[in-house]
């Protein structure tokens, strides 16, 4: 790839790498770290013509129709707009708030996170 003009590593990783769902623990861990070995690959790949993308999805309606998700056609809507951008994380603004969040309150908001979603979610009439 370093031989190309122009190369693209694109890693998905998710919201839950950085706000860890309980349910999911060890699918949250792995996430965080792909996030972290993205960085790494990005700083050893940083002199060449290879970019690397993290792509960090909100909840997506993926293989559910779970109406506190994201549609998926939005979600590749916003994926392919913010990819055409000058980026190295692409977030859609569904995905911003969990990104934006470690700091010193993080257990606050991982707490409230999971009990959310162990939560029912709201009727639709």
């Amino acid at each position: 790839m370093k031989s190309k003009k122009e190369a693209f590593v694109i890693n998905t990783t998710s919201i839950l790498g950085f706000v860890p769902l309980a349910a999911t623990a060890i699918y949250s861990a792995t996430k965080a770290a792909l996030h972290n070995y993205t960085l790494s690959q990005r700083y050893m790949l940083k002199d060449t013509s290879v970019k690397v993308i993290e792509v960090v999805p909100p909840w997506v309606q993926s293989n559910n129709d779970e109406p506190r998700a994201m549609p998926l056609s939005s979600f590749i809507d916003a994926t392919i707009k913010v990819l055409g951008m000058d980026t190295d994380e692409v977030l859609v603004e569904e995905a911003k708030m969990f990104r934006n969040n470690p700091g010193p309150n993080e257990g606050v908001f991982v707490t409230h996170l999971n009990d959310t979603m162990k939560s029912e979610p709201p009727k639709i009439h």
